[in-house]
This record gives C-alpha cells, sequence and structure tokens, in this order.
C-alpha cells in the first residue's frame, strides 16, 4: 500500500514538467514583446481617440454652421441687390413702354392734325373737373397760341374724330373747355344716314349719353341701334360732319310731336389726353374783318 504513492511521484512530475516549460515559454515570450507593457497606453489611446473624434465632428458642425450663416447673409444681401436691381430693370422697361405707347398715340395725333382741312392748336389736357357746377376741362394752349373764346375743341381717339366741346373761358397759357356732355351744351346734330336733324344736349355726366330732341317723329321707322350721329355745322361753331356718338335708344312720347335719342358719345372722356381746338378759315376771315355771326361767333359756311 504504501508503494503506491511512491510510484506514482514521477508520474505527476513528468506531466508536470510540460506545463512549466509552456508557461515560461509564454512568460518569455510576453516580457521579450513587451505586448503586457503597452497594454495601459492602448486602451487609454483608444478611449482618448473616441473622446477626440467626437469633440471634432462637434467642432466641424459648429464651424460649419457659422459658415452655412455667414453665406446666408451673403446670400440674402446678393437677393437684395439683385431685387432692387430687377425692379429698377422693371421701371425702365415700363417707363419704355409707357414712352413707346406715348409715341404711337402723338403719331396718331399728328396723322390726324395732317388730316384736318382747317386750322387747329393742339393741347394738351392738364386738368378736369367733374365736381363743378359746370363740367369743365383745362388745356395748356391759350391766348398766346391763339386760343379764343367759343372755339370748338376735337380729339381723335381709336380712329375716330370726336366732338370735346368749346372754349369757354382763355387764359394767356392755358384755357377752360366745357365739354359735350354739360348740362349747358348744346349741339347741331343730324342722323348720317337717314339725315334727321336734331339738338344733343348733355346731361352733366361723361357716363351718360347724350340726349338729341326734337327729331321728326316719323325718323322711329328709320332710326336704328348704333346709328352714326354727327354736327350739321348750322350757323354753328363746330365744324359739320364732326362725329357726336352712336344711337343707343329711341324714346317715343305718344303726346308729343317728336322723338327724343339717346346718343352714347364716340369719345371716351376718362382716356382723353389730347385735343385740338380748331380754328375755321371764317374765323381767320372774321379776324381780318370779314363776316362773323350773331354774337360774335364766325358764320360757319363764310368764305375767305
Amino acid at each position: 500500500m504504501r508503494g503506491s504513492p511512491k510510484a506514482s511521484s514521477p508520474e505527476r512530475l513528468r506531466r508536470a514538467v510540460p506545463v512549466v516549460l509552456l508557461a515560461a515559454s509564454l512568460v518569455v515570450l510576453t516580457v521579450s514583446t513587451r505586448s503586457l507593457a503597452g497594454l495601459p497606453e492602448r486602451v487609454g489611446v483608444t478611449v482618448f481617440g473616441f473622446f477626440q473624434k467626437g469633440f471634432s465632428a462637434v467642432g466641424d458642425f459648429v464651424s460649419d454652421t457659422i459658415a452655412s450663416i455667414a453665406e446666408l447673409k451673403r446670400l440674402r444681401k446678393d437677393y437684395d441687390e439683385l431685387t432692387e436691381k430687377l425692379e429698377a430693370y422693371t421701371n425702365m422697361e415700363r417707363g419704355n413702354a409707357e414712352l413707346r405707347e406715348e409715341n404711337e398715340r402723338l403719331k396718331a395725333q399728328l396723322g390726324f392734325s395732317e388730316r384736318l382741312s382747317y386750322e387747329r392748336v393742339p393741347a394738351r389736357i392738364v386738368a378736369k373737373d367733374p365736381e363743378n357746377l359746370y363740367a369743365t376741362i383745362v388745356i395748356d394752349k391759350g391766348v398766346a397760341e391763339g386760343v379764343r373764346k367759343n372755339m370748338p375743341v376735337i380729339a381723335f381717339q381709336d380712329g375716330v374724330e370726336g366732338l370735346v366741346g368749346r372754349v369757354l373761358e382763355v387764359g394767356m397759357g392755358s384755357s377752360i373747355v366745357v365739354p359735350v356732355y354739360d348740362s349747358s351744351s348744346y349741339v347741331a346734330a343730324r342722323l348720317a344716314a337717314s339725315r334727321y336733324e336734331g339738338l344733343a344736349k348733355g346731361q352733366g355726366s361723361a357716363d351718360s349719353p347724350l340726349v338729341m330732341k326734337y327729331v321728326k317723329k316719323r325718323a322711329k321707322d328709320e332710326v336704328q341701334f348704333g346709328d352714326l350721329v354727327v354736327t350739321t355745322g348750322y350757323e354753328s361753331i363746330y365744324p359739320p360732319d364732326v362725329t357726336l356718338g352712336r344711337v343707343k335708344k329711341l324714346r317715343i312720347l305718344d303726346y308729343q310731336t317728336s322723338v327724343e335719342i339717346e346718343v352714347e358719345p364716340a369719345l371716351d372722356f376718362s382716356r382723353l389726353e389730347y385735343v385740338f381746338v380748331v380754328r375755321p378759315s371764317a374765323l381767320a376771315e372774321a379776324a381780318d374783318g370779314g363776316a362773323s355771326a350773331p354774337g360774335g361767333l364766325p358764320a360757319q359756311g363764310a368764305k375767305p
């Protein structure tokens, strides 16, 4: 029984020797490569690198944000400058368009003026007074340009020669014109197609039609909507055959011997800018000592 432990001791020793040698080899290898010595440093570097990357990312984000804000301010400034330039160019283009339109209107007025067979003074409307007891228009021509009281005033608009009114008062450099739609205005008129005659009167507003009175009742069968109404020129300050407007409505009353015709004015007075003060040849003759109509007005049919 005592021999068994003795027999097993060498056996255990032989088994332990390889384990001890392997452990010693590992220790020698570890010490020789210093792998354990650098482990704390590597752990510290890894942790520091992690935080360094985080701080760097935050720094980059803040830096990019500040740069973006600065870029946004610069872009905003550039946008405002470009908007101002665009507005200036737009206003310039609008001004050029208005000048082109003004030029076209003046060309049309010039062409119309050259076709007139009587003397005329071109004028521009500078003021309107629709709220007055008498509706009036102020033009920029007066005595200095040869304008006189009661001279007729016409205009050219949308290809139509229309009657504006007559000169009421004259100053040195401006004149007051009473338009045909004024309630005190009367114009001898006729229907261009049927030749029936009457007296056209205003109703005090540019938006209201003229009323042609004293037209023979038998004209009701011949008058049609849209018929042209013109001036007669009979013993009148107005030239003959100047357009007043077109028939809008026919009024027939049984107890009257005549009919009344509503006439839509040929001119849109709200858009009127330029007019011509007409000086008939008879007026030139009167200025030279020729014949005059009663009341100091030139006779329509007088010849130089």
